[in-house]
């Protein structure tokens, strides 16, 4: 048979020169054997084989392929599940290599690297939602990514936060208890930092509020002390306003509470990393314990009145405030003995004492000035 491929297959130029092989009935008619010699019988018989094996080796390599673009998405995001650990991404110094070890001490302690762990051995099936395929993340027990409270997200993960230790965060049924939920022994017990990195700035930032006015010195001194220590930036998001009976309009130069008039009550948000960063929230564990520090100083500076948590102000701003001796003083009038006071629109309930976080009920003592 002649070779009839455009490459000579049995010449020096294809790689295969002057073999001679035997071949059975795939050249030639059924039973037969022909000699092939230099320049005959073209390799044909096996590059059908040779097709199909690269075939599974191209389909291997897109396997691969699809794999890697998706280990590749999962790094772009470290919400799709990549944890990275800052020594990988700071210079790795001995304090950040300190801090990263007790991070990792923290959630072992707290049972998450089992999760974690569980996660990898058994992963859950996102393709088949049927509960049974979460029981490695979904549990009713302490410690579960999903928990048993209800459509709230599990402490410590996300939007909500519990105290990364088993000391003093889970409730007698042995769930996790959340933010709002922990008394003040609890909270400073934890291992969580107590401040922050700022430099103790206090500034305003109410230039464009209805409560535009500025704030008694006594009140600024209270903030500026508190500010410094707990090692945050305070800005000052509504301060002073007229009161009423020297020409305040409700909804123009004036609005709420009382304890605003004369500058003797402001809302303030708290910074831990200077005013360019991140507000402070108390739906973060490690962010409440430092707000804690700036709200305990404040009242041991002199504040009479602390409004905090259970979605007061979006659990963001803290108010603070004298008015009570202000009005003992006769300065102003209108103005509630209540020391504390919690929740708001951001959770559908009423601001007021029955509402206020327990370690706010702690922290102020007795339910009013009185």
């Amino acid at each position: 048979m002649a070779n009839t491929t455009p490459s000579t297959p049995n010449t020096t130029d294809s790689g295969h020169p002057g073999n001679s092989m035997t071949h059975t009935g795939v050249d030639a008619h059924e039973g037969s054997t022909v000699t092939s010699n230099a320049g005959e019988h073209s390799h044909l018989h096996f590059d059908d084989g040779y097709k199909l094996h690269f075939g599974e080796i191209a389909s291997l390599f897109e396997d691969i392929q699809a794999d890697m673009r998706i280990i590749t998405d999962r790094a772009t995001s470290i919400t799709k599940g990549l944890y990275k650990r800052d020594t990988d991404t700071i210079a790795p110094n001995a304090a950040n290599q300190v801090l990263q070890g007790a991070m990792e001490q923290v959630m072992d302690s707290a049972g998450v690297l089992d999760l974690i762990n569980a996660e990898l051995g058994a992963p859950t099936n996102f393709a088949d939602l049927k509960p049974g395929n979460f029981a490695s993340v979904q549990n009713a027990g302490p410690g579960g990514y999903v928990g048993g409270m209800g459509n709230e997200r599990v402490p410590g993960f996300a939007g909500a936060g519990t105290v990364p230790t088993k000391d003093g965060v889970y409730d007698a049924t042995g769930n996790p208890k959340r933010p709002q939920d922990l008394n003040l022994a609890e909270l400073e017990g934890s291992p969580l930092a107590p401040n922050g990195a700022a430099t103790g700035n206090v500034k305003y930032g109410n230039q464009g509020s209805t409560r535009n006015r500025p704030i008694q010195q006594e009140l600024m001194d209270i903030l500026s002390s508190a500010a410094s220590a707990a090692s945050v930036d305070v800005l000052i998001t509504s301060g002073g306003q007229l009161r009423q009976q020297d020409g305040g309009i409700k909804g123009v130069t004036r609005t709420g509470s009382c304890r605003h008039d004369n500058g003797f009550g402001a809302d303030v948000a708290l910074f831990k990393d200077g005013f360019q960063g991140q507000q402070l929230s108390s739906r973060n564990p490690e962010d409440l314990r430092i707000m804690m520090t700036f709200m305990k100083a404040c009242r041991d500076a002199g504040a009479t009145g602390i409004g905090q948590g259970n979605g007061y102000m979006s659990d963001r701003t803290i108010h603070v405030d004298i008015s009570w001796p202000a009005q003992a003083a006769g300065k102003i009038n209108k103005i509630l003995p209540t020391r504390t006071w919690g929740g708001g629109k951001s959770t559908n309930t009423k601001t007021r004492y029955a509402n206020a976080p327990q370690y706010m009920k702690d922290l102020m003592g007795s339910r009013s000035n009185t």
